[in-house]
């Protein structure tokens, strides 16, 4: 008797085995047991609030060191443009005589204004003697950029000799 009851399962104590694998009670109460229940479960929606949470800051970060790279670039790309319009208001006032170095040019397009201004220079040799028409030019880029005035100086020294 007792070998029939191990292979009916439980059913001499008054519980009986289904099909799916679950122990049903006679009982008013009803307990099921799965093999597909997952273990210590329950914490997947939480662990994937946590994980989003964790990759929208990551993104923030991103983003804010994307948005101060493209700031520094546009920055470097202004003192870039500044420097070769110095270079080019440079060229342009070398060749032209004396009288005509000191001026003022507006750059429209950037916004920058180039002033150039001469003084003489008296320089000595190594011989004591004093070197004649060598002038300090002096151009002066002026720009405002988000309402921060900006200004750039290059100072060069050129030889002018005295027309006769």
């Amino acid at each position: 008797m007792k070998t029939q009851a191990k292979s009916e399962g439980l059913s001499a104590k008054g519980q009986s085995m289904t099909r799916a694998g679950a122990i049903s009670s006679n009982s008013s109460f009803v307990t099921r047991h799965s093999s597909f229940r997952r273990k210590g479960g329950g914490y997947i929606l939480f662990e994937l609030v946590l994980a989003l949470g964790i990759f929208a800051i990551a993104v923030l970060g991103l983003a804010k060191s994307l948005n101060q790279a493209l700031e520094t670039a546009n920055l470097l790309k202004r003192d870039q443009i500044i420097r070769i319009g110095m270079r080019n208001f440079l060229e342009e006032i070398r060749r032209k005589p004396l009288t005509d170095m000191s001026t003022t040019t507006m750059d429209t397009t950037y916004g920058v204004t180039y002033t150039s201004f001469t003084e003489p220079v008296t320089l000595r040799t190594t011989s004591g003697n004093n070197l004649t028409d060598i002038y300090n030019l002096t151009i002066t880029a002026t720009s405002s950029f988000n309402d921060v005035p900006e200004e750039a100086t290059l100072s060069v020294y050129v030889y002018k000799p005295a027309q006769r």
